[in-house]
């Protein structure tokens, strides 16, 4: 049986019903699914609801071997049924068939599988946990599970599936509920990685500003400020590409003297130098190469000899002046 695509279940119109069983609406839908005077709907709803799972499973499989109607009710009941069995596949089938069959059905199956994750994350089984999430999110078409506690997990599953952009929504649910949980500090962390991956690189820089004010006493603190100091000063050489010399002279100068990694200042030194020497002033260009050779860091042999070359330039044409 084939799965849905994402992009089919979340492409169907919302319907306002949601949640659980439905033991009211399927109930008033089986007088449709008679077989011998008797409901089959009816019939599987009271042993799934006695814990009878394995009898539910029969009722609905004989139903459907004798021809009857393959309807999205019986198969969203055979779904539950498999999950409270063990029979993940099966379910996962029934459910798949179920949603092709009626689309409208997706809200209650990521509903469905949404509390089951909670509840076995709950009971600590991570993994099996998380692959109920992910069903969740697969049938989610409105872009609005909502996980409580464990949102942040649902934005690593989805950054492990590159989908940074639901990531991002997790991870902002997560801090806008819990911001001061005692893994507040990582989640926005990695929001700001998942920002990055998206390219939205002012969003993370300003995210990483905001990680001082809201953890200061975090030991993430500079791992933080080491990502921040690179995006900065990405941004300055993008600045830079473009032309706008300003730009990236304003981005650059605090970096150059006071960045925590070295390699940081370096880079900046000598990209000053260079927009320096663009804006013809000679005399700031060779003090920030000199700088370069000052940090004389040695794993970037290739940065201190060009800066080398560039002093005895400007060196050479000032004797020539």
């Amino acid at each position: 049986m084939s799965k849905p695509h994402t992009a089919d279940v979340r492409r169907t119109a919302r319907q306002p019903l949601r949640g659980g069983l439905f033991i009211l609406l399927l109930l008033a839908m089986a007088a449709g699914h008679s077989c011998g005077g008797k409901s089959v709907l009816e019939d599987a709803v009271k042993e799934y609801e006695a814990g009878r799972y394995r009898e539910t499973i029969f009722i609905i499989r004989h139903h459907f071997r004798r021809g009857g109607e393959r309807h999205p009710d019986l198969l969203f009941v055979a779904g539950q049924a498999y999950l409270r069995l063990g029979s993940e596949a099966e379910a996962e089938d029934a459910f798949a068939e179920c949603f092709s069959k009626d689309s409208t059905k997706a809200d209650a199956i990521s509903d469905y599988f949404k509390q089951e994750a909670k509840k076995n994350i709950e009971s600590g089984l991570s993994l099996k946990g998380k692959r109920f999430m992910r069903q969740a999110i697969l049938y989610d078409r409105e872009l609005d599970a909502d996980f409580g506690f464990y949102n942040a997990r649902a934005g690593d599953l989805m950054i492990e599936q590159k989908d940074y952009a639901n990531a991002v929504r997790f991870y902002e649910s997560f801090l806008d509920t819990y911001p001061d949980s005692s893994g507040a500090a990582e989640v926005m962390m990695s929001l700001g990685n998942a920002y990055e991956e998206m390219g939205e690189t002012e969003k993370a820089i300003e995210l990483y500003r905001r990680f001082y004010d809201r953890y200061p006493q975090s030991r993430l603190k500079t791992t933080v400020m080491w990502k921040l100091e690179n995006l900065l000063y990405r941004m300055a050489e993008e600045s830079y590409g473009e032309g706008e010399l300003e730009e990236a002279e304003n981005l650059l100068l605090n970096l150059a003297s006071s960045a925590s990694p070295p390699l940081v200042r370096e880079r900046a030194n000598f990209l000053l130098g260079e927009i320096s020497e663009q804006k013809g002033d000679i005399g700031a260009a060779l003090r920030y190469y000199r700088e370069v050779v000052n940090l004389n860091l040695g794993s970037s042999g290739r940065l201190l000899e060009r800066a080398k070359e560039r002093i005895e330039v400007l060196e050479f044409a000032k004797k020539q002046q």
